[in-house]
């Protein structure tokens, strides 16, 4: 019910907010052919991620098809975008899954950690590149502000990201912190067994992800979001206007930073509002830039959902097909 709320929230009164009950003349002269490519790399870049998710897994020294890889991501996709908190749902599913293909769940638990690492990495340094390359533009100072102070977070988490890698220890002990004070709140939680965990987080990142390990990693997060980002663009290409690199790349990494606070499921809502505020900002009329963006969305959130069931199904099946053959045993002599 949340869900559908949500839903319906942003997709009546997104478009009123954007005056297009007042410009719907506008979709007659969208071109189709960006709508399909858009689609197209929006596939894409979900091969990209599992590609990444298999890359992670094979740093770990477990290995696993591309086509496991790709409905372990699909499903989790479903999972995730349809229930608030549904990566702690997504995550059961790919333990469960990757078992059955002889993978232990605290590997699954920890390729999962670093897909999101790496992925959040390519993310600040596409920030990064799309503020530089606006650098040039003539910008409000509201923006001017807002951009200074999310470079200074995006530096600061960097030094942080490195004082960690150079010395576990410090990961150790926030760890153990943050669990004294989670403790509060939920009693069973171990610091001890956090700080360890969240040592071996770091430990294992130095050693799986350095080398060819980082770069074919790190490039496998980057076509994700570029392909992403790409499907964003066609859609403004598809109702022809054009924002460029620059603001597209500070909305589009603003917009799934925000997101990555779990308020609602896939950042329904969150993006939409991000995305729409940021390339408005940036000179986008703003009925273009409301129809790009929920026609983007409309590829980037509701169309995969459909793959998404199928691998969910596929792999439900698979996992009950092999509890019953656990449960049957093998046969008597």
């Amino acid at each position: 019910m949340f869900f559908l709320a949500v839903a319906a929230g942003v997709f009546a009164l997104l478009p009123r907010l954007g005056g297009l009950s007042h410009d719907a003349a506008r979709l007659r002269h969208a071109r189709p052919v960006f709508v399909v490519a858009a689609v197209v790399a929006q596939a894409v870049s979900l091969g990209c991620y599992a590609l990444l998710y298999r890359r992670v897994l094979a740093s770990l020294g477990a290995r696993l098809s591309f086509r496991v890889a790709l409905d372990v991501t699909m499903a989790s996709f479903l999972v995730s975008h349809v229930t608030p908190f549904g990566s702690a749902t997504g995550t059961v599913l790919n333990v469960s899954t990757l078992e059955q293909e002889g993978i232990a769940g605290s590997t699954t638990g920890e390729a999962i950690g670093l897909t999101s690492l790496v992925s959040s990495v390519a993310l600040i340094a596409l920030f990064g590149t799309g503020f530089v390359t606006t650098a040039g533009r003539h910008l409000s100072a509201g923006y001017l502000r807002i951009a200074v102070i999310a470079l200074c977070l995006i530096v600061l988490v960097l030094a942080l990201a490195f004082l960690v890698a150079a010395h576990p220890g410090v990961a150790e002990r926030a760890g153990r912190r943050v669990a004294r004070m989670a403790r509060r709140f939920k009693p069973s939680i171990d610091p001890e067994q956090v700080a360890r965990s969240s040592k071996r987080m770091v430990l294992l990142a130095r050693s799986a992800l350095t080398g060819r390990a980082f770069a074919e990693s790190y490039g496998f997060a980057s076509a994700d979001l570029l392909f992403d980002l790409l499907s964003l663009d066609l859609m403004f290409l598809a109702v022809r206007y054009q924002p460029g690199f620059g603001p597209l790349a500070v909305a589009y990494a603003a917009a799934n930073i925000a997101a990555a606070i779990p308020v609602t499921p896939g950042g329904l809502g969150v993006i939409e509002v991000t995305l729409v505020a940021i390339t408005v900002g940036f000179g986008a009329p703003r009925a273009t830039a409301v129809l790009a963006v929920l026609g983007y969305r409309v590829v980037n959130y509701w169309l995969p959902l459909l793959p998404g069931g199928v691998a969910y199904l596929r792999l439900r099946l698979n996992l009950k097909k092999a509890d019953q053959a656990k449960s049957s045993g093998p046969p008597a002599g």
